[in-house]
């Protein structure tokens, strides 16, 4: 069995809860088609407070050893108590965008932790 990365997280979400795994794959089918919503993803609070549909912010730990990652959280799944982050890197170079990892919110992006270190190797493979 191969590492779990980011299609095992929506895979097993699938599983386990598939109105929210539906609801993730919409909005990245979403984000995929819309270069204006792309853009947003490199903008540090965006959608704050519940005032887009989603909401940006930087993996500051990370962002400040010079890894450009990200996580956006889904304002529909949280009003219903789903909390889940979508983990993600930029490529600025190619301008391209590369989901991680799609992780419960209780996930507290420690470098040591199992999650943290699966992504961050993900993330390095890029």
């Amino acid at each position: 069995m191969g590492a779990l990365n980011a299609y095992d997280d929506l895979n097993a979400l699938w599983d386990e809860a598939p109105e929210t795994a539906a609801r993730i794959t919409v909005l990245l089918e979403e984000l995929e088609g819309n270069q204006d919503l792309l853009d947003r993803l490199t903008q540090h609070d965006f959608g704050a407070y519940g005032s887009r549909d989603f909401h940006v912010s930087k993996w500051i730990e990370q962002w400040r050893k010079g890894k450009d990652l990200w996580r956006l959280k889904v304002w529909e799944l949280e009003k219903t108590g789903v909390r889940y982050r979508i983990v993600y890197a930029f490529v600025p170079g190619k301008g391209q965008y590369h989901v991680l990892g799609i992780v419960p919110r209780e996930f507290n992006y420690e470098a040591d932790h199992e999650l943290s270190r699966r992504i961050l190797t993900a993330y390095e493979n890029l």
